[in-house]
């Protein structure tokens, strides 16, 4: 018991998972306030402008934070590379959270006449975008993880979800309407950037590296290479982060929507898990491939793949025997009519979060190019089920095509690790 209590990568994800918790449950109750103030279909609509945001955010907008991480173990000893490191870093995040905000505002005519928005509906799209331009949030998020400053990222997310929460509970108290409770999430994203630099920098000072601003930086080409991958990779995987409420609030009804994000509440949860546990095992596994400890590497992933597969049938277990009354309760909602799509979206929330390990370690060896293949692949096959079950099975049409998505990249994955250890080992020989 001691060693797990010692063992770094337990206290990391500790630190991380407190934080999670708190928000997790700031954000179940915090959405009741919106829902009670605007109703459902309202919150959908609240929800389809934040994803339009998220998602040509998530498509335009580098965050090079796997890039920072993967390149920072070969600049560790010489601060002036890792000063030029720093440097362009944060200017490709800058770059492309401008040429993101410019996009947005140029399509917003278009965006508004795909989904029939009102004038006014589109104006509250361009106002909440302006918080992309704020969104620098890549290489700071690097500079902690890899200095191990999880109690940083832990107490940027309780801060803002605190503020966050109190602004949401002025709006339900004063009865506000919908761009209020948008300007407070914009506000906040915005907030949230600005702690996580102002922490970043912080250590960076603690290090003599806070002077970064004042080297040349050149043009990293190589870096560059890898965060444009990366972004690829996590472009082709917007689909299934964001194309099923883009879809359901036109194709289905806001209400739909509305029902859908609280579906989603029900697995932020098991989120909070599995996002902590990738964030903090990719620099670690990074840094022992460096070394060629790979047995190491291998045998942490056995062990947390099974902690979570564990974590996971308890929380089914009693989402079943207690939570379905208590989100009737908490939501005023007839939670009982979706238990089935809820607990099948769980069930594919949760084999996601049992093998989050894959993605870090996959990563960490090298892959990149085979991933974006992967993920090609995945999501052409998930647009297909979606396309082919949407209209009929609805919900159940929507959550099936992501546990396909989910068990493709997971299969096809683990074969390629196995593969090349097999491989490894007999060059070894």
């Amino acid at each position: 018991m001691k060693s797990i209590l010692k063992d770094r990568i337990f206290k990391s994800f500790l630190n991380l998972f407190s934080g999670d918790m708190v928000i997790s449950v700031l954000s179940i109750i915090s959405i009741t306030f919106i829902t009670r103030t605007l109703g459902v279909e309202k919150y959908g609509l609240l929800v389809l402008i934040q994803g339009i945001c998220a998602m040509l955010d998530g498509l335009f907008n580098f965050q090079s934070w796997q890039g920072f991480i993967k390149f920072f173990p070969q600049r560790r000893d010489s601060k002036e590379e890792l000063k030029k490191l720093i440097k362009f870093s944060y200017f490709q995040d800058i770059v492309t959270g401008i040429i993101t905000l410019i996009i947005i505002n140029l399509l917003g005519n278009l965006i508004g006449s795909f989904y029939e928005f009102s004038r006014e509906n589109i104006f509250l799209l361009r106002i909440f975008s302006i918080y992309i331009c704020f969104n620098i949030q890549g290489t700071p998020t690097g500079i902690l993880r890899v200095y191990e400053r999880f109690d940083l990222l832990r107490n940027q997310r309780i801060l803002t979800g605190i503020l966050n929460f109190i602004l949401l509970f002025l709006g339900f108290y004063f009865k506000e309407t919908l761009g209020y409770f948008l300007l407070v999430y914009m506000g906040t994203y915005i907030f949230q950037s600005f702690l996580l630099n102002y922490f970043a920098y912080c250590q960076l000072k603690k290090h003599g590296l806070e002077k970064f601003y004042n080297i040349s930086m050149g043009f990293n080409g190589e870096f560059f290479k890898f965060n444009c991958l990366t972004n690829i990779n996590s472009s082709l995987d917007i689909p299934v982060q964001y194309l099923d409420n883009l879809l359901i609030g036109k194709f289905l009804s806001l209400e739909q929507l509305g029902i859908y994000k609280i579906c989603k509440t029900v697995t932020l949860v098991l989120d909070k898990i599995g996002t902590p546990i990738y964030q903090i095992v990719y620099p670690f596994f990074c840094e022992q491939l460096e070394k060629g400890k790979r047995n190491i590497v291998y045998k942490r992933l056995g062990i947390i793949t099974g902690i979570l597969f564990s974590i996971i049938i308890l929380g089914i277990g009693f989402l079943n025997i207690f939570g379905f009354e208590i989100l009737s309760w908490i939501f005023k909602v007839d939670i009982y009519k979706f238990k089935g799509e809820i607990n099948f979206y769980v069930l594919a929330k949760g084999l996601a979060v049992t093998f989050i390990g894959i993605h870090p370690l996959f990563l960490a060896l090298g892959h990149i190019k085979k991933e974006t293949v992967i993920i090609l692949i995945a999501n052409g096959i998930y647009l297909l089920v979606l396309w082919m079950t949407l209209e009929k099975y609805k919900l159940y049409g929507i959550i099936g095509a992501y546990m396909i998505q989910v068990l493709l990249i997971i299969i096809l994955k683990s074969l390629i690790i196995f593969s090349s250890s097999k491989n490894k080992e007999n060059k070894l020989k």
